[in-house]
């Protein structure tokens, strides 16, 4: 949880840093009443996306870099399916690394 909890902040963060976010609140407000998926080419050459609600407020993005803005464009398409059909799962952060071990008895 901790990881994933890391990864969406690196995202965010090079969100805020990669070149052509300067009019994302421009951009969300020609769209008011629709969340936005900007698709953004960073730094690196790599193509990410950037989700934002209606208000232009982040709510997501992708942590790895896509060769293609098409291939970005895929990976959000399948994040769609993904989210339309998944269940919420709660997990203790000290579960995730023994998932797969039984819990050990305490011996007295």
């Amino acid at each position: 949880m901790k990881k994933l909890l890391g990864a969406l902040f690196l995202t965010a963060t090079i969100m805020m840093l990669a070149p052509g976010t300067s009019n994302t609140l421009a951009q969300a407000k020609k769209t008011a009443g629709k969340g936005t998926i900007e698709l953004l080419e960073s730094k690196d050459g790599k193509f990410r996306f950037s989700i934002r609600d209606a208000e232009g407020k982040y709510v997501g993005g992708s942590a790895v870099g896509h060769e293609t803005e098409r291939e970005a464009r895929a990976a959000v398409e399948e994040l769609k399916k993904v989210l339309a059909t998944a269940a919420y799962v709660s997990k203790k952060s000290d579960e995730s690394a023994d998932e797969d071990e039984p819990k050990k008895k305490k011996s007295k």
